[in-house]
């Protein structure tokens, strides 16, 4: 398990999870596209729109099971999601996430 890093904005998660990802050899190349690596002006729209579209999942799930410690925006989302201004259905879409990449993963990933 890792220890999920301390950040304060929806952008610095959005870079975080591109350092992060980069760093375990995976390179999230349509996550970096489409939030404009963190600068998109529509940015909270955008990541909703990650987290709550079915084909999205299909991509982490591959993705965790190559790299099981592969963080996520979601990871982020379901603590910091409130104060970003995440829907309710969202972040519990969110939660749903992270559970199903620790169960593929088979280990809690980050807390």
């Amino acid at each position: 398990m890792r220890k999920l890093p301390d950040v304060q904005t929806l952008r610095g998660a959005v870079q975080e999870v591109i350092e992060s990802n980069k760093n375990d050899g995976y390179v999230p190349a349509r996550f970096i596209q489409a939030t404009g690596n963190g600068d998109k002006p529509d940015l909270l729209t955008v990541c909703e729109g990650l987290i709550t579209k079915g084909e999205t999942l299909e991509y982490l799930e591959d993705a965790v099971k190559r790299f099981p410690t592969l963080l996520t925006l979601e990871d982020f989302v379901v603590g910091h999601g409130i104060a970003w201004g995440f829907s309710p259905d969202t972040i519990q879409a969110a939660k749903a996430r992270v559970q199903f990449f620790d169960a593929l993963a088979g280990t809690t990933r980050y807390r």
